[in-house]
């Protein structure tokens, strides 16, 4: 898995955010695999099994901790975002 530094961030926002970043590849390529065509049930129920378990593992690491190192991230940010290239 490549690891990208994350500039300014702690060390623990920066390793959740690492592994959501992981999560949310492998969900995205459950997804890409679903619309795949002429998959056959059985796949189907994989790919459906795999992409279920995934979310669920992803809802519960998305908890009021990490929603508060986000906040506490933003909340250090400039509230002029123009300055920003976006």
């Amino acid at each position: 898995m490549l690891r990208r530094k994350r500039r300014g961030l702690k060390p623990t926002i920066s390793r959740r955010l690492a592994l959501r970043d992981h999560k949310g590849q492998n969900i995205i390529a459950l997804v890409n695999q679903f619309q795949l065509a002429d998959l056959s049930n059985k796949q189907k129920v994989e790919i459906l099994a795999e992409f279920l378990a995934s979310t669920i593992h992803l809802h519960s690491h998305c908890n009021e901790n990490l929603q508060n190192l986000i906040a506490e991230e933003l909340e250090k940010l400039p509230d002029d975002v123009e300055d920003y290239n976006l």
